[in-house]
Order: C-alpha cells, then structure tokens, then sequence
C-alpha cells in the first residue's frame, strides 16, 4: 500500500465512526484477485467502474413511471439511479457511515431494469417462465446483480463482469425499495451467502450502507413520481395529497425528500442498529404510496400505452426466441453477413457476451429462453421500438 492509499484508509477510519460503518479494510473483496488502485479505495473504484459501463449510461433512455419521455423534465432511470446515489450519500455522511459504498450501490441498483419499467420487468418474468414451463426466478434487482456479474465487462480486462466488491453486489441485489417495512436491519454478519444464490426480495442488505440504499430508494421516488405527474397532465386532475402527508412529510418532492431524509437520520441516532422511519413519518410515507398507485400508477393513459409496451416486448422476444431455437446457439454465434439488423444485433450480442451463454447447472445446456430476456432486458425503450420496428413490421419492397 503506497502513502497516499494510506492516507485514504487512515481518513476514512477517522471519519466512519458509525457502530454499524463499513471501513473498506473490512470488505470481503472481490470474486477475482485484482491488483489494488494506487488512488481510490474499492468502494470508489466500484462506484466510477458502474459510472462508466454502458448499462449505465443505456438508463438515460429507460422509464421510470411515464415511458419515453419528450419532455427532458420526467424522471428516467438513470435520474432516478443518481436521485437515490445521492440521497444515499447526505444520509451517510450525516451518520458516519460509508456514503461511497452507498453511493455506489445506488448506482447500480437499476442496472438490470427492463424498458418500460416494473411492467416490462413483469412481462419479461412471464415470458421466460412461460418458454421454461416452470417457476422461475426474475426481478430486476436479481437481473442487475446478473448484469454486473456477467453481461457487462471492464475494458482490457479478462474477467467476466465489472468484478465489483461483495457489499456493493450485496447490497444491488438487496435494493428492493417497493416493500413497506418501518425499520429494517442488516443481516448477520455469519450470512455472508454470495447474493446469486438469493431468491425473491425478502433479503435484507449485508451492511447498514445497504439498507440505507433499500430506504433511499422509496424516498427518491415518492415525491418525485408525484411531481413527474403533475408535469406529465395525465387524463384525470390530480387531487389534493392527503392531509396527514402534507402535515407530516410537505407538498413536493423537495420538502417530502427533506422530511423523510431528516427523520430516517434522526431514527438511526436514537437506534443505531436499525435504518428507517418514525411511526408518524411511515404511516405519511404509506399514505403518498398508496396515493401514488391510485392516481398515478394506475391511471387509464399509463395503462393504456403499458398495453402497447407489453406487445412490444412480447414480440420481440417471440421472434428472437424462434430465430434462436430454429438456427441453434452455435449457428447464431457465427454473426453471418447478411441478417437483418435487429437479427445481427442480437447475434452479436451472444457472441460477445459470454457470461450469457453460461449451461444451467441442472441440464448443462444453456437456457436459450433466458439468453433473449437477459438481451432485451438491457435494452432501452427506444432500442426496444427499434427492434420491434426492425423484427415485426413490414418494410417496403421498392
């Protein structure tokens, strides 16, 4: 270790004097050795490796709540990424926790979201089980630990994947922030379980930075999905928030972000063991929630354009699914001259990507319908209308 990472290590000890802080000395590594930057701690280093991978910077173009947005002022997923990262930095720093853990975790959470949002995460999870003809296992938080591990990889480097620290893959995979719990807590230190072998949503983060992440994440949106509506003029006037939200938490996003970030902060000092909300805040936080799924989520112009979006990927993964199961993985790997745009994006994609292409452990063959969800799950929404443009409507002769 040369002078100046010492001088990074003796600072951040000095500062991170949270109980529950997570020092980089303590982190339990990578998956594969790497030599040490003579600059940045782990934490950093992972966070800048998430900044720069181009699934990061395809969230310029994905929904958040109002799909393909034209008016550059609505929220999209990669607003939402950097809403949360630094949501997740003011409350650490103001707890002495480890904000460039957080700050990277929170990056990356999104990373594996489909287009168009929760309903195309939904239908890519009902696609791949309908082609398996079992159960399976998708979320969005399960496809960005994915996408971290193996679809995406460091220039220069051999390894698969960006390679990133256990706690930051731990606490991508442990984001979920659609649940509804007051307090949470992290998970035992003697759990330390590599995160692909977790199922479901229900675990809780690794270290408290983790759970910190969990929390932003529901506070970055609320008011936010709130104040994108208003822009958006939906087909219903939006009514008044309720009285006990405005009372407790504000009337917009900047005063319902402050009060749910100072109450979260204040919570975790008189409980330094657990990362949450008072009684009075959570109770607000539920009421918006539900406000927000009533006459927002659920409003007839988003359901009606989800219709479309949902035929869109339903396509897309048909034709490619067919293509794919008709020609046979070896012949596709090929990239032959000639395909169709879409086909030979696709193509180059299995090529190039060999942390797709991985046999299931229990047949030893690789699961083709997975290999199409894993593609248009890193798609954008308008790479997605192109494709779908490209694969399924007629194009002129002459």
């Amino acid at each position: 270790m040369n002078s100046l990472s010492s001088l990074r290590m003796n600072e951040e000890l000095s500062r991170l004097t949270h109980p529950f802080a997570t020092p980089t000395l303590r982190s339990l590594g990578r998956r594969f050795d790497e030599t040490p930057d003579p600059l940045r701690p782990l934490f950093e280093r992972d966070a800048h490796r998430i900044l720069h991978s181009n699934p990061f910077r395809r969230m310029r173009a994905k929904t958040q709540v109002f799909f393909s947005p034209e008016n550059d002022h609505i929220t999209t997923r990669m607003d939402h990424s950097l809403y949360v990262a630094t949501i997740s930095q003011t409350i650490c720093r103001a707890l002495k926790l480890n904000d460039d853990l957080a700050y990277a975790i929170a990056l990356g959470h999104d990373l594996g979201h489909s287009p168009f949002g929760h309903p195309g995460e939904k239908v890519l999870a009902k696609l791949w089980a309908e082609a398996a003809h079992e159960e399976v296992d998708y979320t969005h938080e399960g496809q960005s630990l994915r996408v971290i591990d193996q679809l995406t990889q460091v220039s220069g480097r051999k390894f698969e994947g960006l390679n990133l620290t256990y706690e930051i893959r731990d606490g991508i995979r442990c984001h979920c922030g659609e649940t509804t719990e007051r307090l949470i807590a992290p998970r035992p230190k003697s759990d330390s379980r590599d995160p692909s072998e977790f199922t479901g949503r229900q675990t809780l983060p690794y270290t408290m930075e983790g759970c910190v992440v969990r929390m932003a994440d529901r506070i970055s949106y609320l008011g936010r999905d709130y104040d994108d509506a208003q822009l958006a003029k939906l087909s219903q006037k939006l009514p008044p928030l309720p009285k006990e939200v405005r009372e407790v938490l504000g009337y917009d996003n900047r005063t319902i972000i402050n009060s749910l970030v100072s109450d979260l902060i204040a919570q975790n000092q008189k409980e330094p063991e657990t990362c949450g909300f008072s009684s009075a805040v959570h109770e607000a936080a539920l009421l918006l929630r539900d406000y927000n799924y009533r006459y927002i989520y659920q409003d007839p112009r988003l359901e009606e354009y989800r219709s479309k979006t949902d035929f869109i990927l339903i396509q897309i993964f048909h034709v490619l699914y067919e293509y794919l199961t008709q020609n046979g993985l070896e012949d596709v790997m090929q990239v032959k001259a000639g395909l169709p745009d879409a086909i030979l994006h696709f193509a180059q994609f299995v090529q190039s990507t060999p942390g797709a292409v991985h046999p299931r452990a229990d047949t030893g063959k690789v699961d083709l319908a997975r290999l199409v969800i894993d593609y248009i799950s890193l798609m954008s929404d308008h790479f997605a209308f192109k494709t779908f443009e490209s694969l399924v409507l007629p194009h002129p002769i002459v």
